[in-house]
Formats: C-alpha cells, structure tokens, sequence
C-alpha cells in the first residue's frame, strides 16, 4: 500500500556517484504503491459524548512536559494535565458504509506543546476493538487519534505527509480521514482522523513483551524526543564527536540526545539492553562514516568487537539498520522539512524476536502541522533541509540537526540510494498524485474547512498560532488561500527536489 522516493546530493562530484562500491538491491527500494486517500462525498462525523456532559476534558488540559516549560515565563499554569473522560463515540460517513453508534470509549487530550492551543488533539481507546471508516484494510483496535491541525490553517499537512508518505514506502505509515468532530453535541471543528503510534499487529508490527517478561528479545518502539525528560522510560545516546551536514558544517551542542521508549517495556533490563544497543548501533555508524573503523555486534547484542572481512560503512551498518526505510524516511523528511525533525516525534524501531529483523528501522511519520512551508524552515522551498544543519524549532538559534538523518548523508552509496528512489517516484508521478489530493479534499470539503474556521477564528489572529508561522503562512486570510500556498510551496519543493537529484 505505499511507494517510495529517490536522491542524489549535486553538492558532490558526479564521479563519485558512479565509482562508488556495488550496493546491494532491494526490492523495498523499488517499492511502488497503489494507496488512495479516503475522500468521500460528505465529510464523515464523529459524536463524543461524555458521561459528565461536560466539555472540559477537551478545553483546559495542557501535558504535563508542556506546563513545564511554560513556568518559565508564566507565574503558574493552574491548567490540569490530560485525564480520560468516559464518553460513548457515534459515526457516520454520510454514504452509508460505516456506522457506528453510542460505542464506550475513554477520551482524552493528547500531544505535547498542540495541547496548549484552544482546539486540542485528542485520543480515543475504546472497550472494545473497532475499525473507523474502513481505514488500514478494515482492521479493528482500540486507539485512534484526532488530529486538531489548529496552527495548520489549511487543514490539510497532515494528510498530505502521510499520503505522500504512504506513496513512498512500504513501512507504516497511519492511514487517515477527515472528519468533524462534535463534542456534547457542540460543533468542534474538522480533525484529522488516524492511527495511535503503537505496537500493534497491522500497525507497528515487532513483538509485543507479554507480562512479567524480562527478556530483552522483544520489540522496542523509540522516539527522537525532545521532551523525553517527562516520560519514565527514557535513554539518551553519547554521539561521540562531530556530526558534519552535507556542507561540511557542524551540528553543535543543540543536539538532542533524549529518546523514549513508546512500547511497553516489562522490565529494568529491558530498557537498559535498548539504551545499550542504541549508543552501540551509533557506535557502529560513526566509527564506520567517520573513522573507517568497522564493528559488528557479538550475539546476543550486548556488545562489540571489530567486524572481520568488512572493507565499507554501507556493508558495515546494513547488517542492522534497514537501509530501505532509512533512505524513504530520509526523502519525505527532505519534502516536508518539518521544524519538529530536531526535535520530537521520529520514530524508529527494532524487534528482536526470534522472528525478528533484529534491524532498526525507520517508519510512522507523524506530527507535520509545523512543516511543508508552515514556519520559517525552508519557507522558500530551496535546499538540502534535512541533511543540513538548521534552526531550533523556534527558529531563534541556528546549529541543531537529526543525527539519523545526517550521519551517511555524505556516504556515496547513501546519495546513490536517494537518486536512485526519487527518480523511481518522478516516474510514477507522486508529485501529481500528492498534489491532486489537495485539490480533491479542497473541492469536496469546502465548507467543512469554513465552518472549522468560524467555530475557533484563529486565521491570521491567534497569539498561539500566527507568532510561529512563516510570513506567507500568516498573511492568508482565510482556509483556501492557506490551502493555495501549501500546493504552491509543495509544487516548489517537488521541482526543487527534482532539480537536485534528477
């Protein structure tokens, strides 16, 4: 259900492309999707109705991690942290196929620095498994997620990262729906339905640790994360010396280190076998990019020696790194150049089952309401973005970077990789399939998007939202001219792309 793109650094000789040692194919690489985003005739409606009948589970929690830091210039945040409220769900798609009615569920405000905005995200588990809208082939769990999109005022990011993600790859990536969301019978707006990222058969699929289980071969699911300091399950990596971009610039001591483990660990060893492995794993890539020195693990993970007969970085770190996912997720972060890429919400994961690749991969993009021209990262849709050095994501300090993203960006047979898959999705017109679907959901939701902005009003006036967007994002005065810019910068950035690795 997904595809995949292409890429070469034109900032290096042509030569060097070419005399760079075989790579091995894969046929994950050459990936091609036939996925196409739901879009029906009527916007589908979500009800959430709470047994209290009151609406503040969704209006005044603020996360925990994000209050924090608001006391930095606040005297206190008296706002309570996120709870579950039990409510029943009702939807209907508006063509009859999917139904559900009065379904008990647990809702509650969900995100980090977004639940801070008047419309929040919100997440939903329900009792029992259900599918919504025939999303993800049909296949029924418990959580799903609401996107609200609020500093995103065409509405419309989200969805596009993840269909163009989707087109991409062959790794997960949440399927989605726009819907409206009525809370208590109050009309709160269009969301963007989709998938909790979770370790879960059908999503992200490593082995799950059953309970009271202390072994350490089990998946492990992991976040780039910048608020890692609030979560109890957290590691940091020792990234041992210096990153260099595609230009040769050094990311500085910005640098996030924090990760957090998202699956469900069940013990002590558990967490520190994954901490372990991960600053092993980067051990073996920076020896190998930077040092030419060459190590391998021993057998059960624990630990390093010099790898015998390894002579390459590609053939060194594709022993545990799934090179595929790396090189797609690297391309949609190029596309999208989302600000959060320094900071939280990448994902990677490792299963160590006996089924298991026992390869850390890259998958489930998620969070792009800052990204694709929204704020001041490659507002002009030029450049190398995420293998070059960039801004905090406030864009008040420049010298941070994702170190996964940039650790092989100067590796020949990295470079080959990207041209290689963004000329594959050239050929199979992902530029135009991406950018017709803007189209398609502006022309059939229309009115769903006006009405989202006279329920919250924030286009162009509110303090959380227009103080973080670029120039032409705040200059738009309504949804359709927000809508206009995301296709034009978009449409920039697929000729950009094309014009630095074709």
């Amino acid at each position: 259900m997904k595809k995949n793109i292409l890429y070469s650094i034109i900032l290096l000789p042509i030569f060097l492309l070419s005399a760079c040692h075989s790579v091995k194919s894969d046929a994950a690489l050459d990936y091609v999707s036939d996925y196409s985003p739901k879009i029906s005739r009527k916007m589908p409606v979500i009800q959430i109705n709470s047994e209290s009948k009151k609406n503040d589970f969704v209006t005044q929690p603020i996360s925990a991690a994000v209050k924090e830091q608001m006391l930095h210039w606040m005297p206190e945040v008296p706002n309570p942290t996120p709870w579950y409220e039990k409510c029943t769900i009702s939807l209907a798609d508006g063509e009859g196929e999917h139904s559900l009615e009065n379904l008990e569920a647990k809702v509650k405000v969900r995100g980090n620095w977004t639940t801070s905005y008047d419309k929040k995200p919100l997440r939903i588990k329900f009792d029992k498994k259900q599918n919504l809208l025939g999303l993800n082939g049909g296949k029924e769990f418990k959580d799903w997620v609401l996107l609200a999109t609020y500093k995103d005022w065409s509405q419309l990011r989200d969805a596009t990262a993840f269909y163009a993600s989707k087109l991409l790859s062959a790794d997960y990536t949440s399927d989605f729906s726009l819907v409206e969301v009525y809370v208590n019978s109050e009309y709160w707006g269009v969301y963007l339905l989709a998938e909790q990222q979770q370790v879960k058969k059908g999503r992200i699929d490593i082995a799950e640790a059953k309970k009271d289980y202390k072994g350490s071969d089990i998946g492990y699911l992991i976040e780039f994360d910048g608020y890692y300091f609030s979560e109890e399950e957290n590691f940091e990596i020792d990234y041992l010396g210096e990153i260099l971009d595609i230009n040769g610039k050094k990311i500085s001591l910005m640098l996030n280190k924090g990760y957090t483990i998202k699956s469900d660990i069940t013990s002590p060893e558990q967490k520190v076998f994954i901490a372990s492995f991960m600053n092993n794993l980067w051990k073996i890539c920076y020896e190998a990019v930077y040092n030419k020195k060459y190590f391998e693990f021993n057998e059960d993970f624990t630990a390093l020696r010099e790898a015998v007969g390894i002579k390459n970085s590609y053939d060194c770190v594709s022993r545990y790194i799934d090179i595929p996912s790396l090189v797609n997720t690297y391309i949609l972060c190029e596309l999208a150049c989302d600000p959060d890429l320094f900071w939280s919400s990448f994902y990677m994961d490792i299963d160590f089952s006996e089924s298991g690749a026992k390869k850390l991969k890259f998958e489930a993009p998620w969070d792009f309401d800052s990204a694709l021209g929204n704020k001041n990262f490659c507002a002009d849709s030029k450049g190398i973005y995420a293998g070059a050095v960039s801004w905090d994501v406030n864009h008040q300090k420049e010298g941070t970077g994702n170190p996964w993203m940039m650790i092989f960006i100067n590796c020949d047979w990295f470079q080959k990789l990207v041209r290689h898959k963004w000329t594959l999705a050239h050929k199979q017109n992902v530029s135009g399939k991406v950018l017709d679907f803007i189209d398609a959901a502006q022309l059939a939701y229309s009115e769903n998007f006006r009405h989202n902005t006279e329920r919250w009003n924030n286009i162009g006036k509110d303090k959380n939202g227009a103080f973080e967007l670029c120039q032409a994002s705040v200059s738009c005065k309504n949804q359709a001219e927000a809508q206009a810019y995301l296709k034009d910068w978009l449409s920039k950035r697929f000729e950009e792309l094309d014009r630095l690795w074709l």
